[in-house]
């Protein structure tokens, strides 16, 4: 399958699993309030953190397989590896419980543990299918984990379950997705030797650190507003970063795509087509984020009405928060190639500067300036990092060609759509359907101009088209 359609039908089940998180997260929303909301978002947040060790050797399975040697015996002792950890960290977060129950602020800590066991088996499940180039399969597959889990939790909210039926639909759902990823595994399991074992944690000794600033961008605000601010406000601010999280998705799908492919062309020292498959990426990084951050800057308090009216609150908190977003995306492109040639050190050393960056400016922005304080921390942290990421890429393979006019063409597009935006909002009434519509419409007038004007996302858009309707 050709990267750009592998990419495509990424993006394409991405898109189904946010809008199967909206659903639920707007039922949770205007059913249960941003109060319970704020209560969820923190444990899946403490979920995210106690998995890290995990999801590093998750990520070295990738890495890994897709070298294309030893496979089966990198996917048997990922697998032994992986189901120590989660009986280990599942263990301590029973024992710990009382803390836990205290700090979420609910009796939650069994729950908890059993989503930490589902959710390091479809990590481990998920990454061993991105190594054996199955990214379109496993997000399909992640796809369905989620409206699989909205479902539940929605039957659960009308049953009158509420927190604990949250939590034990999300326990299904991962637990289903798992079981069906490992029957589409093409790699059967063999025998490991030490050498596999050592292999697995050289390589995740550096890209631990990559997991845990991934956590830290998505999470490290969230657990440290717990200690700051209400429930309620940190249900707000999730709201307002599950928006921004979703014009990422193009970006996200380019890199799970792109990783397995510029894997092997380093293995194979092939430079010159990582530096495409680069510049490749960047164009379309940005094609949601750019005009996400615009409409948000038009109509950002209009969406988040949608919800209900207390999420109003938070439209300058998600400004900033797209913004973050635009800028993570780039960055995670430069961090991703790094680790993909192989240089987890190099990755190593950026993502520690992240963390402790993002820690000291979380803790010192939100306890002046509250959840305003969280949604700069984010930024001024994402920045950082596409800086570093950048000159660290350009040291090991030479400077990465940024393709510039298309990034342009890409703000102008926007402009466009944002000029076009004010000038009828004003007249149209705050109608949740009516802002649904002036989102299509935005997005119809930001697809068109960008078309007319970049020929090479033209093109690009036409390859996706199967040949027989192009005629």
């Amino acid at each position: 399958m050709r990267i750009g359609k592998s990419t495509f039908i990424y993006f394409a089940s991405q898109v189904s699993l946010s809008l199967a998180g909206f659903i639920a997260t707007f039922v949770i929303a205007r059913v249960l309030g941003a109060d319970v909301l704020g209560t969820y978002s923190v444990i899946v947040a403490l979920i995210f953190w106690f998995n890290i060790p995990a999801l590093a050797i998750a990520g070295a399975i990738n890495k890994r397989i897709s070298e294309g040697e030893k496979q089966g015996k990198y996917l048997s002792a990922g697998f032994a590896m992986n189901i120590l950890l989660a009986i280990a960290i599942s263990l301590g977060i029973v024992l710990g419980g009382e803390y836990i129950n205290r700090y979420v602020g609910a009796p939650v800590n069994e729950l908890l543990a059993a989503i930490l066991i589902v959710t390091i088996a479809l990590a481990t499940v998920m990454n061993a299918l991105k190594g054996q180039k199955k990214v379109a399969s496993g997000g399909v597959l992640k796809a369905g984990e989620r409206v699989i889990r909205t479902c539940a939790q929605v039957s659960f909210i009308y049953l009158g379950w509420e927190l604990t039926g949250l939590l034990i639909g999300h326990v299904a759902s991962l637990g289903v997705a798992a079981v069906l990823g490992v029957l589409l595994f093409e790699v059967r399991p063999s025998i490991p030797s030490i050498d596999e074992f050592l292999s697995l944690i050289e390589y995740a000794r550096y890209s631990w650190l990559g997991t845990l600033k991934t956590r830290a961008f998505g999470w490290m605000d969230t657990i440290v507003l717990a200690f700051f601010v209400s429930s309620s406000l940190i249900g707000i601010y999730e709201v307002a970063w599950r928006l921004a999280s979703m014009l990422a998705l193009v970006s996200v799908s380019v890199q799970q795509t792109l990783f397995p492919e510029i894997s092997e062309l380093s293995a194979n020292e092939n430079t010159e087509r990582i530096h495409h498959f680069l510049n490749e990426g960047l164009v379309f990084t940005g094609i949601f984020c750019i005009p996400g951050l615009v409409g948000t800057a038009v109509i950002g308090e209009r969406l988040l009405n949608i919800y209900s009216p207390e999420f109003t609150k938070g439209a300058v908190v998600l400004i900033v928060l797209v913004l973050a977003r635009t800028i993570q995306s780039y960055s995670a492109q430069f961090i991703s190639a790094i680790n993909a040639i192989d240089h987890p050190d190099a990755a190593f050393k950026i993502n520690l500067v992240f963390v402790l960056a993002n820690l000291v400016l979380n803790i010192s922005l939100i306890s002046e300036f509250g959840w305003h304080g969280a949604a700069a921390a984010t930024t001024l942290s994402a920045l950082i990092t596409l800086v570093l990421g950048y000159f660290a890429l350009s040291v090991i393979i030479g400077r990465p060609e940024l393709p510039l006019r298309e990034i342009v063409r890409q703000i102008f597009a926007a402009g466009t759509m944002g000029i076009v935006l004010m000038g009828i909002s004003d007249f149209i009434p705050k109608n949740s359907y009516l802002t649904v519509a002036l989102v299509l419409l935005g997005a119809t007038v930001y697809i068109l101009v960008l078309l007319a004007i970049s020929t090479r996302v033209r093109q690009k858009s036409l390859s996706l088209i199967p040949e027989s309707i192009r005629g």
